[in-house]
């Protein structure tokens, strides 16, 4: 998949597009922010793909680095469920074939919509946009699905993709989140399509799990991810071609810590004999077991994680 970096110069009121972004047989393009790349984002994504494969096209996103709400000062945005390498190797398992980033900053909040039709997507040679039911865009949110095909003047064509719904509820980005602040995660893959990961690289902590004969991988996560719900979960770890089976907990570790420390991430990976340290490693959630709690010496926390062990065991065994 070829990518493209696009950024909005105030000064010359203009867009920096990069020489070969634009595609001779135009562009069958996918808009959005897709923070999760859930089954909705699926959907409009997918659309894009089979139009372009109809129409001759090539199939594209554009989406945005970082998300709007992020400059706009919206301060639940500054974690992410998917970071945008990720977001991308997403958009071509897909079938996507053109990225194109634009940077949001301040100086493209303000170009209007009727500046984005003109300057970017017409220059793109954009032929046909697909969009969620609830887009919209330019400054202050003026343009809609309507909009850009006035401003397009009939040579874009423009499809509106309905929401999708799962056991009656709609699937959002907002959704998924609030289901991983309950521990959630079982809803969370189904929303998703697939378990909700976390990467990191394994850094040294304090041994004590190795002590207690559990040695743990702690992970410095590498994006601000939306960590889910405190406690401990059944995961699976990836590191390069390598999958184990494991248990991670989320939390601030009562028993070892004084309080008020930061959130950590300590994962005991099953059949695993080596060493870890500087690994980057995907952990994905698969379910919650218990939460974090403060146990009364090493020797309890110990037996605890021996039974968290074995019911991860149980639990991932049960995985499709």
């Amino acid at each position: 998949m070829e990518r493209f970096d696009i950024s909005y110069s105030s000064l010359a009121q203009s867009f920096n597009i990069p020489e070969h972004a634009a595609k001779p047989e135009g562009a069958a393009l996918a808009i959005g922010f897709f923070d999760g790349v859930h089954l909705g984002h699926s959907e409009v994504i997918k659309t894009a793909v089979r139009l372009a494969g109809q129409q001759g096209q090539r199939a594209a996103v554009l989406t945005f680095d970082p998300h709007p709400r992020v400059v706009l000062g919206k301060d639940a945005y500054h974690t992410t469920l998917t970071p945008l390498e990720r977001k991308l190797e997403r958009f071509a398992e897909l079938g996507i074939e053109v990225a194109y980033v634009v940077s949001f900053d301040i100086g493209f909040s303000q170009v209007s919509a009727e500046q984005f039709v003109k300057r970017l997507l017409a220059p793109l040679r954009v032929r046909s946009v697909v969009v969620g039911f609830d887009f919209r865009f330019g400054h202050r949110g003026q343009g809609d699905p309507s909009s850009l095909r006035e401003y397009a003047g009939g040579a874009i064509d423009v499809r509106v993709i309905e929401p999708v719904y799962l056991d009656g509820m709609k699937v959002s980005s907002t959704r998924i989140r609030d289901l991983l602040a309950q521990g959630d995660c079982e809803q969370a893959a189904l929303l998703l399509g697939r378990p909700y990961e976390v990467a990191g690289t394994v850094i040294h902590g304090q041994a004590r799990g190795r002590l207690i004969g559990f040695p743990t991988a702690n992970l410095s996560a590498e994006e601000r991810y939306v960590i889910p719900r405190h406690g401990v979960y059944a995961i699976t770890a990836v590191r390069g071609a390598e999958t184990y089976g494991g248990v991670i907990n989320v939390g601030v570790r009562p028993t070892v810590d004084e309080p008020g420390g930061e959130t950590k991430l300590e994962a005991h990976l099953f059949d695993f004999d080596g060493d870890l340290y500087g690994s980057r490693l995907t952990v994905r959630f698969h379910k919650y077991i218990r939460p974090e709690r403060k146990f009364a010496s090493l020797d309890e926390l110990a037996a605890q994680i021996k039974q968290d062990a074995a019911d991860a065991r149980a639990i991932l065994a049960r995985l499709p």
